[in-house]
């Protein structure tokens, strides 16, 4: 019987993380988050590796925010 606390216990953490990234999401202005791209990532800059999301290799400016705006 020392699962089912257990397990509460984890829902409810796992809950309360769920719910502060959907507060998040409607706050950003457009429901946009920040970071997709792969250029504004220090560790794939250093690689020199184009965003998947976009194309954009780190020394360009991302795509998919030209492209929205």
């Amino acid at each position: 019987m020392q699962f089912l606390p257990l397990l509460g216990l984890i829902l409810v953490f796992m809950s309360i993380a769920f719910i502060g990234m959907a507060i998040r999401v409607f706050l950003v202005k457009d429901g946009e988050v920040r970071g997709g791209c792969a250029g504004k990532n220090p560790m794939m800059q250093e690689e020199g590796t184009a965003c998947t999301m976009c194309g954009a290799l780190p020394s360009e400016e991302c795509k998919s925010d030209t492209a929205s705006t």
